[in-house]
């Protein structure tokens, strides 16, 4: 029995019996993907934000319009001042906007308008001042001034006579209506304002030439002579070129041959301490203003 159950074991395993036979066709499986390379971080190359480019032309700031009517102003007068007259005006009139009420804005425009030769503004900016103010001597001033640069000599006359009404003491207005006064050679009257001016504080030399020039008109040679000269002591060139054009004349016959065979500065519109028309208006336009 023994050798019969030992010999059915050799045949079964002769025969394969139930064993799982080893597969003969090769299976492929792909390989895992590579891992990235990482170069070390010296050798990583970094890339830099770019640089803004000095521009020494940029300005350091943006320019920024003033938010009050003080600022405008002050900054709207210094660029005047400058010959900045475009960013100005965009500041008067900024100025204007913020205190609607108030004449110095448009003062200062038709000041601006008459130094660049717009006739017909600088009347209309100087029209708007003494509506708003009309009990300001500066504000009538500059509207002489605005009707004189448009030769309205009867206007101005009128506007200048308005401004000493409201302030006997404000020199330029003086000045100014004695200088149109020339202009209609009404020496006489002209004389008589321009003394006013020259008489009063912080009269200039200019104002000194206009009254040398309205005395020697009426044939007041000695007194021309002095004017001449208190001209020249405050400055002014042509005050004093027109006092040695005078030196040892006994007439105003002789003076008006010297003046036409010798060149001279010599000239009633020039005014070294106003504005090219002869006229001026002094200090900032405030000082005089009765608002």
């Amino acid at each position: 029995m023994k050798m019969r159950s030992i010999l059915f074991a050799l045949v079964v395993s002769a025969c394969g019996g139930d064993r799982v036979p080893t597969p003969t066709v090769s299976q492929t499986i792909p390989p895992p993907p590579a891992a990235p390379i990482v170069a070390p971080d010296a050798a990583v190359a970094k890339v830099e934000p770019a640089k803004p480019v000095f521009d020494p032309g940029t300005p350091d700031s943006v320019d920024v319009m003033p938010t009050t009517f003080d600022d405008s102003m002050k900054q709207g007068k210094e660029l005047a001042a400058k010959g900045e007259h475009t960013r100005a005006k965009e500041l008067f009139e900024a100025a204007a906007k913020l205190e609607p009420k108030k004449a110095d804005p448009f003062i200062e425009l038709s000041r601006l308008y008459i130094s660049t030769n717009d006739k017909a503004l600088a009347v209309i900016a100087a029209n708007k001042a003494v509506k708003l103010a009309p009990l300001s001597s500066q504000a009538w001033n500059t509207k002489g001034r605005a009707e004189l640069n448009r030769f309205e000599y009867d206007k101005a006359v009128e506007a200048f006579s308005k401004a000493v009404e409201l302030d006997r003491d404000n020199v330029w207005a003086w000045n100014n209506l004695g200088y149109t006064e020339l202009q209609l050679k009404k020496y006489d009257e002209a004389v008589e304002h321009l003394t006013e001016a020259t008489t009063r504080k912080g009269a200039e030399g200019y104002m000194f030439n206009n009254l040398g020039t309205a005395l020697e008109q009426l044939d007041k040679l000695d007194e021309a002579r002095v004017a001449y000269e208190q001209g020249g002591k405050l400055g002014s060139k042509v005050a004093s070129a027109s006092r040695q054009r005078l030196e040892g004349v006994k007439s105003i016959a002789i003076a008006k041959e010297l003046e036409h065979s010798e060149p001279t500065d010599k000239t009633y519109d020039v005014n070294e301490g106003g504005d090219d028309d002869g006229s001026a208006d002094g200090s900032d336009s405030s000082d005089h203003s009765t608002m």
